[in-house]
């Protein structure tokens, strides 16, 4: 019998993680549908990411793109200038050290959206999803803004110095 469970976001989906990782998928198609659903692609991507960190955040920047990613969107309303900036900051020489990898990673995940019976619905699914991700990230929200800044600032010294501490 296969597992009807994701084993790193919760999820309730026929075939574990790889029905997780369709979904994520069936779910990415939307985006490319309807602009609308488009909107969120960017936050729906972050949150599943850092709910996924194994084979999504692999590295210190991967991790760091998708945490950033996420705080740019629950905090910041997902302005497409500190996407840009966090994205140029962390193809260049960033040097940072990737944070722990937690264990609770949210009470929400990607199986919410599939309830959703309209472009309106999935994005205040998809906006429920990361605040509930964001805030299991509660210990690294300070790293996050330190590396959105870094970023904004284009300050290579401030990149430097930016250290997971929790």
């Amino acid at each position: 019998m296969a597992d009807n469970k994701c084993p790193d976001c919760g999820a309730q989906v026929a075939g574990g993680r790889a029905g997780c990782q369709a979904l994520f998928e069936e779910v990415g198609l939307r985006a490319y549908g309807d602009a609308r659903y488009g909107s969120v692609h960017r936050l729906v991507v972050d949150a599943y990411c850092m709910q996924h960190p194994e084979p999504y955040c692999h590295s210190a920047k991967s991790y760091a793109a998708h945490l950033t990613g996420l705080c740019c969107g629950v905090e910041r309303g997902g302005d497409p200038t500190i996407h840009q900036a966090t994205q140029q900051w962390l193809n260049g020489r960033a040097s940072i050290e990737k944070p722990k990898v937690l264990n609770f990673r949210g009470q929400i995940n990607i199986a919410a959206l599939r309830v959703a019976s309209s472009a309106e619905e999935h994005i205040k699914l998809a906006h429920d999803w990361a605040e509930s991700v964001w805030e299991a990230y509660s210990s690294q929200h300070e790293l996050a803004r330190q590396w959105v800044n870094a970023a904004l600032s284009g300050n290579s010294r401030t990149r430097s110095k930016q250290r997971a501490t929790k």
